[in-house]
C-alpha cells in the first residue's frame, strides 16, 4: 500500500518491540513518527 507525502495514514495495529499492541488512532491529535526498520541480515 502507498501512502502519499501529506496523506492521512490508514489505522493500524503493530506489536511494539515488548509485544504490546500499538495502534495508531491511540495517538489521535498527536504528533507520530513510524519508522519501519529491516531485520539485520536481510535484503532490501
Amino acid at each position: 500500500m502507498e501512502v502519499k507525502v501529506g496523506a492521512a495514514a490508514p489505522d493500524f495495529t503493530l506489536a511494539s518491540h515488548t509485544d504490546q499492541k500499538v495502534t495508531l488512532a491511540s495517538f489521535k491529535g498527536k504528533p507520530v513518527v513510524v519508522a519501519f526498520m529491516p531485520f539485520a541480515f536481510t535484503s532490501g
